[in-house]
């Protein structure tokens, strides 16, 4: 589980000459404290079974597929933060099903991996091509192959540019100024206001849990009821409109559908 982040953790009273900082650090926060999600795809049962062990032990969330077709429909569900593909497959191959995600802009964001005991150039070339960031040969040793991942995602959080503005709806957001203009008209946001905005949209293709939402605006150090979170949806709603968060009921919340 995580403890304590090292990172500012958004702005306590003891960081207040740090808030400068705060755009620079933000994904890598979040990064820290959100359970990150895998796909592992491989047609051998022994292998998801071994390989989920080891990631849930580590927190990380896991769902498996035996085949690329299955591991597409899966992905638009679940919208894994990395996919760790196996080569040979029935129904769609490791290649193709990599082709596949690839060319669906909801993983744009996404890291895919070949995890195979192909071990030839020619494959490798083959799957860089495809789309894939990386490759992992399946003899590497557990401890390893979880610091891989982990290494992936943290280059993902870290090469992640913070954009000086943010379309979204009729809203205009400024990161670095913790400035939201609605319209044209400066919106005042209080502080949770603005960090749950932030949150949101650090990952826009994400549903939140409640529990997730407290770790990272909250901390787990401090107990906040649920009337205290439904307050301040409530109002950013009010503020921004009602249409930028959704919320899926049983699950939490998400940003609207629209265009970036």
């Amino acid at each position: 589980m995580w403890t304590k982040p090292d990172c500012i953790h958004l702005y306590p009273a003891r960081h207040k000459k740090q808030v400068a900082t705060y755009a620079k650090t933000h994904y890598l926060c979040l990064m820290q404290k959100t359970k990150f999600k895998v796909l592992l795809v491989d047609d051998d049962a022994a292998v998801l079974d071994f390989l989920s062990y080891n990631l849930v032990k580590k927190q990380f969330e896991v769902q498996t597929a035996t085949n690329g077709l299955d591991a597409f429909n899966m992905g638009l569900s679940f919208r894994p933060d990395i996919i760790i593909l196996d080569w040979m497959m029935p129904q769609i191959n490791g290649l193709e099903a990599c082709k596949k995600f690839r060319e669906n802009p909801l993983f744009d964001d996404t890291i895919i991996t070949f995890m195979t005991a192909n071990d030839d150039d020619f494959s490798r070339i083959e799957g860089f091509k495809a789309g894939a960031d990386d490759y992992i040969h399946k003899s590497i040793k557990p401890v390893v192959f979880v610091a891989k991942i982990e290494a992936l995602l943290r280059r993902k959080q870290i090469n992640r540019p913070v954009k000086e503005t943010i379309q979204l709806f009729d809203l205009t957001i400024f990161p670095q100024k913790r400035l939201v203009k609605k319209t044209g008209n400066k919106v005042a946001l209080t502080k949770i206001e603005f960090d749950l905005l932030m949150l949101f949209l650090s990952n826009p293709h994400k549903i939140f849990s409640r529990q997730e939402i407290y770790d990272t605006i909250w901390g787990q150090e401090i107990i906040v009821g649920d009337r205290t979170l439904d307050v301040h949806i409530l109002n950013l709603r009010k503020k921004i409109g009602k249409k930028v968060i959704q919320t899926t009921k049983g699950v939490g919340y998400t940003i609207g559908e629209a265009r970036f």
